[in-house]
């Protein structure tokens, strides 16, 4: 049986420009895990990468509609306003090979389930949470034509039956959602993720990612990562010489030198995730590979001898998740950390040569104008506000409040009725205040990175201006009227 696999377009609009809290879907290879899995079990497997390959809706479904197969499974991202895109390619898909089994995987569909399933009837079901095990099992059944009330038997798995009809005589869906399907416990024994079109990839100047982890051991209220591997996920890691065996055989067939580590958290929680990431450390010295690599953690994890031995062994990039110069705000997150956990995490790093890039939340729901001022005192004294496309960033980037998180759950009783799935709800602020810094901030912001972007282009791509670089002095022009108009909005309204 023929199984394609898709990722659907990903179209940013200007007001999206710096919308990256979409970055794990893009990294994260569930795609390249189900196929792998899928691949081992001696199934016909074709990813379509529209997205890679930068197709519109129209030339993804022409392309869709040049193949055979019985199964179609979509890695579903949240794309605001072009969210409903996706769904009118899948109907025209129906609509052209109707007896094929649509289904939906990833962090979006695993929350608003029940709504997608129930707005969308035309799609067959949605896999709950890790998708490789489910997704197997799925197309076994799919495989011998058995009929949808053979799907209950499937752990992780909502579905569609049509079992009765509305007055009009209009058929209706009745959505069944199975019992949730436990997180893979032991990682190392899934294959390692199939890399399609790699030679593009490369060519884009994307990252060769790596998994060598899944979840978090942290609770913050905005983030759904833990939820989504279930009520009873915890970190988990992969063996140190399982991951170094993946990046040994990228390192030799695919002769890659750079690896991103897209784990949420790669350290790990306390003393044995500092020792694991040692481990792996040492084995890609003892081993003498020649690559450098980037990972994500949490502030709390950076500490000096754990950081010496990843820079020896190739670190050159991290993402901290720093979040708030505000204690109030951090407390707020369930971040568990503090200010000076923050600051202690960025002198550390740049010590040893690296300068961060940062999650940080300037505005939040419950942001206060006292808030914002020691998040904005915080980035100038830590020295953050170099490059203008990152100052932009920091400096207007408010609070997605995503189903799946606490904050969402929160407040459940205010979803904005025209949110696709209901899975976004709008960060309201409380303070009237705030809410027109943020408007004003963001508006200028986008401008300036529009402005950048123009620029990059009429250079033709011979420096990026996105980059702070003395003898730049578009960049430091802009870099400079970012920060000086935050100031006066601020100073202005307090």
């Amino acid at each position: 049986m023929s199984i394609v696999l898709l990722e659907h377009p990903r179209p940013r609009t200007p007001d999206r420009y710096e919308s990256v809290v979409n970055t794990p879907l893009s990294s994260c290879l569930m795609t390249g895990y189900v196929a792998s899995t899928l691949k081992s079990n001696d199934y016909d497997v074709d990813i379509v990468d529209a997205n890679l390959h930068g197709w519109s809706f129209n030339e993804t479904i022409q392309e869709l509609k040049k193949r055979s197969f019985k199964l179609l499974g979509v890695h579903l991202v949240y794309l605001w306003e072009n969210t409903e895109d996706v769904f009118e390619m899948l109907l025209d898909l129906r609509k052209s090979i109707p007896d094929v089994h649509i289904n939906l995987y990833g962090h979006f569909p695993t929350f608003a389930s029940r709504e997608l399933l129930a707005n969308y009837p035309f799609v067959d079901s949605v896999t709950i949470g890790e998708p490789e095990t489910t997704f197997l099992e799925l197309s076994g059944e799919v495989a011998n034509n058995k009929e949808t009330s053979t799907l209950n038997t499937i752990n992780g798995l909502a579905f569609n039956s049509i079992n009765s009809k509305s007055e009009e005589g209009v058929l209706k869906p009745d959505v069944i959602l199975n019992n949730p399907r436990k997180p893979v416990s032991n990682l190392d024994n899934l294959p390692f993720p199939y890399r399609n079109d790699f030679e593009l990839t490369k060519k884009k100047g994307i990252s060769t990612f790596i998994l060598a982890s899944r979840g978090c051991y942290g609770k913050c209220t905005f983030c759904y990562l833990d939820n989504f591997y279930g009520e009873e996920s915890s970190w988990r890691g992969r063996s140190p010489e399982n991951v170094f065996s993946e990046i040994c055989d990228i390192y030799e067939e695919l002769e890659e030198r750079y690896f991103y580590f897209a784990d949420a958290n790669f350290i790990g929680p306390g003393k044995k995730g500092k020792e694991r990431a040692c481990e792996l450390a040492n084995l890609i010295m003892d081993k003498g590979l020649n690559i450098k690599f980037g990972i994500e953690c949490r502030a709390n994890d950076i500490e000096d001898k754990t950081i010496g031995i990843l820079v020896r062994a190739g670190l050159k990039d991290v993402f901290l998740g720093v979040e708030s110069g505000s204690q109030r705000s951090l407390n707020k997150f369930r971040k568990f950390t503090t200010v000076e956990d923050n600051k202690e995490a960025i002198n550390i790093l740049r010590q040893y040569g690296i300068e961060p890039n940062y999650g940080f939340i300037m505005f939040e729901p419950d942001s206060t104008l006292a808030d914002i001022r020691e998040n904005y005192e915080f980035l100038k004294e830590m020295k953050m506000l170099n490059s203008p496309s990152i100052t932009a960033h920091l400096l207007h980037h408010k609070q997605t409040v995503f189903k799946g998180t606490r904050d969402y759950e929160k407040n459940n009783g205010d979803i904005c009725p025209d949110s696709i799935g209901m899975y976004e709800r709008p960060c309201e602020f409380k303070d009237k205040a705030v809410e027109a810094l943020s408007e004003e901030v963001n508006l200028f912001c986008l401008q300036v990175l529009k402005e950048i972007s123009q620029n990059r282009d009429d250079e033709n791509g011979q420096f990026d201006s996105c980059v702070y670089d003395e003898g730049d002095a578009f960049s430091k022009l802009k870099n400079e009227q970012l920060i000086e108009h935050f100031e006066q909005a601020l100073s202005f309204l307090e």
